[in-house]
């Protein structure tokens, strides 16, 4: 052998060492990562967390081996947050908001008349620290925050035509979570339904309107029974998110820990760009059937969001984490000038 051959193969070997030696990649060891997903596996944000999963299995090269799991397969969506904490399954895609009574900095990110963008709530999540504040809330609960998902603009959805607010007065709105304080203060009584009684009570009459995502007019068919569509939104867009248990987090290596947050942020703003698509998607096919869409003035805009005020600060004063959302928030707006 030549002395240069003699020296490849040295290299060789020491490369194969530093390799074998390096922590994450020494033994191979995989993980198996099961996520419940309380949302129908033909809905938007499942499409948006099926692109998580391809880029994950690329990113850590297989050594994740995520399962998902459509509604009521591991577990319920009510059990949902309590069941990821306690690790019965590694992963959830939910919503926090339906987990209010555990987290309470969860409601912040359903107060009203935040964010006016996909635009504006990517940059307040990546590069105004605000997923960093909502991380420190989750983990408290034994769970990591890996990424959000846009899930659309939800909105007010209804069978008699919106001019200003006045015309809500005496309505009857579905109304869900923090959605129901806001349809009070505008003279509305909120009613409390599931997503299933939607289309019937909307049929008969029981209520006059809901706060839904404008897409659920084509995927739910709502523009059978919907007369008009309200711009803005309440929440532009909803968001929705991939949870982890907090010890699967910790028993990864940094390397694969890395790997996922790059995909979970790839995926958030993949969704970004998505949320607007499905609304204008919705809103265009609605109108193609009928549905009237109608804006509320710039006036009354920013009178609802002053009447929402008061509810920002109840949320804000339930933890000191809370109220550290609702300041980042607030000042994040006011640099913005929305508020």
């Amino acid at each position: 052998m030549t002395r240069w051959g003699k020296v490849i193969c040295l290299l060789a070997v020491v490369m194969a060492f530093v390799v074998a030696a390096t922590p994450g990649f020494a033994e191979g060891k995989k993980y198996t990562l099961r996520i419940q997903c309380i949302y129908p596996e033909t809905s938007y944000v499942p499409q948006m967390i099926k692109q998580f999963v391809a880029k994950a299995e690329e990113y850590t090269k297989g050594r994740v081996d995520i399962k998902l799991f459509w509604p009521g397969q591991l577990v319920s969506a009510k059990k949902g947050f309590d069941s990821v904490s306690k690790g019965t399954v590694e992963g959830l895609v939910s919503a926090l908001i339906y987990y209010g009574g555990t987290l309470k900095e969860g409601k912040v990110e359903w107060l009203p008349f935040t964010w006016r963008d996909p635009k504006e709530a990517y940059d307040l999540y990546v590069n105004g620290g605000f997923l960093d504040l909502m991380r420190k809330a989750t983990q408290k609960q034994n769970v990591q925050y890996l990424f959000p998902v846009m899930a659309g603009t939800m909105g007010c959805m209804t069978n008699f035509p919106v001019n200003n607010l006045d015309d809500f007065k005496g309505k009857k709105m579905r109304a869900p979570g923090l959605d129901g304080p806001i349809v009070k203060l505008l003279g509305a009584s909120p009613v409390s339904l599931s997503a299933k009684e939607i289309y019937m009570s909307l049929q008969r009459g029981t209520v006059d309107g809901v706060v839904y995502p404008y897409y659920t007019l084509s995927t739910y068919k709502l523009y059978e029974v919907i007369k008009y569509a309200i711009l803005p939104g309440f929440h532009t867009p909803a968001m929705t998110g991939l949870y982890l248990n907090l010890d699967f987090w910790k028993s990864l290596t940094p390397e694969l820990q890395a790997a996922l947050n790059k995909a979970g942020i790839e995926t958030f703003y993949a969704s970004s760009l998505k949320s607007p698509e499905w609304d204008q998607s919705a809103l265009k096919a609605a109108e193609g059937k009928g549905v009237k869409v109608m804006e509320l003035s710039q006036a009354d805009v920013a009178k609802v969001r002053k009447m929402c005020m008061p509810l920002w600060e109840e949320v804000g004063g339930a933890t000191p984490l809370s109220k550290e959302l609702v300041d980042l928030l607030k000042s994040y707006l006011q640099k913005k000038g929305a508020l």
